[in-house]
């Protein structure tokens, strides 16, 4: 019977072998000099280089939230703009409503829409917004609001 063995044995054996060359493989061609995520070549040394999401003058700024149905883009120039609500949830929504997180202290800025009202099921509806005491790169977080429920936040496109 240990003749019988002999070849399940080597198998199990060149299988662990090419394993392992497989996982060195993917291993040595990941770390390369490509930059990394943050911006870095790798090498270690380096202070991490932040990588721009935002794009557009100084001054503006669009941001976006999407989730179930419900698509808002608020884009802002200075401290005035437009926030337009797609509807696709299958139901009427309460009227928008937002306010700003101050990036540099946390606190919490009231935006402004201009005539908000209900939106009905598959429309869109744009509205005037508007804030004011912070610019646009203090933002730390824009929250969308409908009626008195806390949507979630947008991300800056």
């Amino acid at each position: 019977m240990p003749d019988r063995m002999k070849p399940t044995h080597r198998f199990a054996r060149t299988a662990a072998v090419l394993l392992v060359a497989v996982v060195l493989a993917a291993a040595c061609s990941s770390g390369g000099s490509e930059p990394g995520p943050t911006g870095t070549n790798g090498s270690g040394g380096e202070s991490p280089t932040p990588v721009q999401t935002a794009t557009g003058p100084p001054g503006t700024a669009v941001y976006r939230y999407a989730n179930a149905g419900l698509v808002a883009t608020i884009r802002l120039d200075g401290e005035a703009g437009t926030l337009e609500i797609e509807n696709g949830t299958g139901r009427e929504l309460p009227p928008p409503d937002f306010y700003i997180l101050d990036a540099r202290d946390g606190s919490r800025l009231k935006g402004e829409v201009r005539d908000p009202t209900s939106i009905p099921y598959r429309q869109t509806m744009t509205f005037g917004v508007s804030f004011s005491g912070l610019e646009i790169d203090d933002i730390g977080l824009v929250i969308l609001m409908m009626g008195r429920d806390n949507y979630g936040a947008f991300v800056r496109q």
